[in-house]
């Protein structure tokens, strides 16, 4: 789904610890972090690019990455 896909640890082995993640959907690069489950989408926000249907799939396979990234 995604042309590339890449995590990196924020705040490693801290309390804090966060996972950035950057992906390319459609030839547009997104960034966030991903933290107990949950999405918090940086500056583009896609959001307000894409439709509810391509933001569903979207969050979905980064659910599923970020899953197979952190087993």
């Amino acid at each position: 789904m995604f042309e590339n896909f890449e995590v990196k640890a924020l705040f490693e082995d801290q309390i804090h610890e966060r996972h950035q993640f950057e992906l390319n959907f459609e030839g547009d690069l997104y960034q966030g972090v991903f933290h107990e489950g949950e999405i918090k989408w940086f500056h583009p926000q896609p959001d307000k690019e894409l439709a509810e249907e391509e933001l569903r799939a979207v969050e979905s396979e980064v659910h599923k990455l970020m899953g197979e990234h952190l087993e």
